[in-house]
């Protein structure tokens, strides 16, 4: 198992999930019903959060996790991790209001709730303080610096992620149209920041066309589970770098439309020369594609399920030929078994994984 550098310079991604509008939620309404609900959303953040990322702190409303760069590799997986984690709070708030019964004031103002996000990579030293290991250093303390933004005064928006400059080019994302800002600290200094409004890709997500294959209409499911976190197993699926590791085929990124893995997006897989275009991106629950090569097409659905131990993903794929059911499905089968060889891929997937998961801390791994 791989150690933590105590005492030593380590660079990672710190980030702080703070719920907006607690302050004056919690000072208007029942205490006793407010730290209610307070304690059931910071429960659902910490479960979205962990253990793709090292929970360090609770403070108060604010979740702290941080995240060494090298169990981080593919950058996006931080935006997809804010961004999931946002719609799963979106869901339990949805969820709360339904539910509620209670007339008494918290539970009426619950809507008014919404979250934001701060996220840096810089480098820190990771310490044991009180029986608890945490990072310190300049980079915690200007990330908690910047929960005290101008971001809402200057957009209104109260759900958002803000990332650094410094986050943003160790992810690889690019900045395009996201608000800018400058934000200045004693001791410090001055920090140019990036924020989007997470609102609106949240109900663009709820509203957008889905393409899901289910088991019914599927001609072949294959089902495994592993023994790790869902972002974790979507990293190895998704990334090209490390798909290429456990398929046999070499796969490269043609088309990112604006700069992130999504609906439009495409890959090519040089070895078979076969182009699959992404329809649906669900992270971390499914995502669809299309594959397709001279006249025939490939719709594959995966989906990953969460187990008490790990994630169940279900590979499912559809040859889409106007031929007989069974046909189609005897044709599935030997593409699998003699042209993707799936089940040797997933061993390999399922060994990488596992190796990988040895990066995990003994804390977070209990």
């Amino acid at each position: 198992m791989r150690a933590e550098n105590h005492g030593y310079i380590d660079s990672g991604y710190l980030l702080i999930a703070d719920i907006s509008g607690f302050t004056s939620f919690i000072a208007n309404t029942e205490l006793d019903h407010a730290q209610a609900i307070l304690q059931q959303v910071l429960g659902g953040l910490i479960d979205k959060l962990t253990p793709t990322m090292t929970l360090c702190e609770v403070e108060g409303d604010a979740v702290f996790v941080y995240g060494l760069t090298d169990r981080l590799s593919r950058g996006e997986l931080v935006a997809e991790l804010v961004e999931s984690t946002y719609a799963s709070f979106r869901d339990q708030q949805r969820t709360m209001i339904r539910n509620a019964t209670c007339p008494c004031q918290a539970c009426r103002a619950i809507d008014r709730l919404d979250l934001k996000f701060v996220v840096h990579h810089g480098e820190f030293v990771l310490q044991e303080l009180a029986g608890k290991t945490g990072p310190v250093g300049s980079s915690v303390n200007l990330v908690h610096a910047l929960l005290k933004n101008q971001v809402s005064e200057q957009t209104g928006w109260q759900g958002y992620v803000m990332f650094t400059t410094q986050a943003l080019a160790q992810m690889g994302i690019p900045s395009d149209g996201m608000h800018q800002g400058a934000e200045h600290h004693e001791h410090l200094g001055t920090s140019v920041t990036y924020s989007t409004n997470l609102r609106p890709r949240y109900e663009a997500m709820c509203e957008t066309r889905r393409f899901f294959l289910d088991g019914k209409d599927a001609h072949v499911e294959v089902v495994r589970d592993v023994d790790a976190p869902r972002p974790i197993v979507w990293d190895w699926l998704n990334d090209t770098d490390k798909r290429t590791r456990w398929t046999p085929a070499n796969w490269e990124v043609t088309t990112r439309p604006g700069g992130r893995t999504g609906p439009r997006a495409s890959n090519h897989c040089a070895t078979f020369n076969v182009i699959e275009y992404i329809l649906d991106w669900r992270p971390f629950d499914y995502y669809t594609v299309r594959l397709t090569r001279g006249g025939m097409d490939l719709l594959i659905t995966v989906c990953l399920e969460e187990l008490e131990q790990g994630t169940r993903m279900r590979w499912r794929m559809k040859v889409e030929l106007p031929l007989p059911r069974w046909l189609l499905e005897k044709i599935a089968l030997f593409i699998i078994r003699r042209r993707m060889h799936l089940q040797t891929s997933l061993d390999e997937l399922e060994r990488l994984v596992l190796e990988r998961g040895s990066d995990i801390p003994a804390a977070i791994q209990a």
